[in-house]
């Protein structure tokens, strides 16, 4: 073996170890970079592209409130999302439904409420902290139920002072054995109105000492009566 030969067996092993090292360590020399790899600085870099996230914005519920719907049925929700980027999409199936009350009405994950008692409820539609508008969904008695009866109640059993007011309720009985809170659909009366009248909203108030009678009314169906008694101040 010559001198010449010996020369490259002894040079061909450093240069590869420094090679690697460069590799392993990301060190650099002015001739290179350690961002895009080893390539010449006065190579133009190419600029590295970044797409953002689209990210939801909106969603709205598609139908409109009132929605009304009779005991036993159902009703189907749909929601659009409009997100970052303009676009809207269908989100039906990718948003989280909730019923405020779901004993009036139960909201399955695909958006399909279903009518349990009488009554009002909320429906909205939730995703990636995002709330929807509020539809509210009204019960109605199954088609063909009858009022059979009504029940009127008060909120307090004591005393009313002159000046003073108290609201009645009136719970409506229906043939299909539905219950409803028909408050504001009955017609109230008071036997002694100068002693105390009642509002359309079953809010009476007394007017001076004395008793009456407060009852209500609806399609021919006649309630209880109870009993106001109205002290003085």
């Amino acid at each position: 073996m010559n001198g010449k030969q010996l020369k490259y067996i002894v040079y061909f092993p450093v240069a590869a170890v420094l090679l690697v090292s460069t590799l392993l360590t990301g060190a650099c020399s002015p001739a290179r970079t350690t961002l895009t790899g080893i390539v010449p600085r006065t190579t133009a870099t190419t600029g590295t592209s970044t797409t953002a996230a689209v990210r939801l914005v909106s969603i709205a519920i598609q139908q409109v409130s009132p929605v009304k719907i009779q005991l036993g049925n159902t009703v189907q929700f749909s929601a659009m999302g409009t997100y970052s980027d303009g676009s809207t999409a269908d989100c039906t199936g990718q948003v989280i439904w909730n019923s405020r009350n779901s004993a009036i009405a139960s909201i399955t994950y695909s958006g399909l409420a279903t009518a349990v008692t009488l009554g009002n409820t909320d429906i909205t539609a939730a995703g990636n902290g995002v709330i929807s508008n509020v539809v509210v969904l009204e019960i109605a008695p199954a088609a063909g139920a009858t009022l059979t009866s009504i029940a009127v109640s008060r909120t307090v059993v004591a005393n009313l002072p002159v000046g003073k007011t108290e609201q009645f309720t009136a719970l409506g009985s229906y043939s299909d054995g539905s219950l409803q809170d028909i408050t504001a659909q009955v017609n109230w009366t008071s036997t002694y109105v100068d002693v105390a009248a009642i509002s359309a909203a079953g809010l009476a108030t007394g007017l001076k000492p004395g008793q009456t009678d407060i009852s209500a009314t609806l399609t021919g169906v006649v309630s209880n009566g109870i009993t106001l008694t109205v002290i003085s101040p």
